[in-house]
Parts: structure tokens; sequence; C-alpha cells
């Protein structure tokens, strides 16, 4: 499966998994496909303009455990190797008290989540409003 596929599988599965954090879900804008020439570069300036970060890891978990504030993952396909960016920014985040991890597959994430999961601090989150 391609690297979309997993992580496209990976959120499925924690969206089941814990329907109560679905809203702590956050995509990096990086991995989005653009059309070629103008536009796209045009797309890119507005959007780091507004925040985006070069390597900003795929995938974000705002959900705090006993040791981090949260969960960074940056999702691979068996292909493929965090980028030496990508991983300083790993190192970065790891540096701030985030957990931080390059999974290869859903798999792999889905291990590493369900293991980050067992010490959530917030069993019952407060509903938002859909």
């Amino acid at each position: 499966m391609s690297e979309f596929q997993e992580q496209k599988t990976l959120i499925a599965w924690f969206r089941a998994q814990y329907p109560q954090y679905e809203k702590c879900i956050r995509l990096s804008l990086n991995g989005i496909n653009l059309p070629p020439g103008k536009t796209a570069a045009i797309m890119i300036n507005q959007m780091k303009s507004q925040g985006m970060v070069k390597s900003e890891s795929d995938l974000f978990f705002a959900i705090p455990n006993m040791e981090y504030h949260g969960l960074f993952i940056e999702m691979k396909d068996f292909e493929k190797k965090a980028t030496p960016e990508q991983q300083k920014y790993l190192d970065f985040m790891q540096s701030l008290q985030y957990e931080a991890a390059v999974c290869v597959g859903a798999e792999a994430a889905k291990e590493v989540i369900t293991n980050y999961m067992k010490t959530s601090l917030i069993s019952k989150p407060i509903p938002l409003d859909s």
C-alpha cells in the first residue's frame, strides 16, 4: 500500500478505536499533492505564511499522557525512510516533551498509538458540538 493508503487506514482505525478523540487529530499539509507549476508555488507560499512548517510530521495527536504533551507520527510506506530534516523535526519535538515516531505502515503506527494511549491523561474528554 502507498503511504496515503496506510495513513487512511490508520485514521479509520483510530476513529473506530478512540471515537472520543476524533477531533484531536491534526494532518500536516506537507504531504498534499498540488497541481504543478505556478499555482502550486502560490499555494505553498500561502500555506507557509499561514504557519505550515517544512518537514512537519504527517500526523499530530493532541492528546496528553503521563509522560508527553502529544504524539507526532511521520508515516512512511515500506520503501521510504524519514529524511534528515524530518528526523530533526521529530528530535526537536521530543526535546519539547512530545512523543515522536517514524512509522513504516499503519500496523506500526497502530502499535505506537496503542502504547501511547495506555497512559492517556484524559479518560473522557468534554464532547464538542459537531
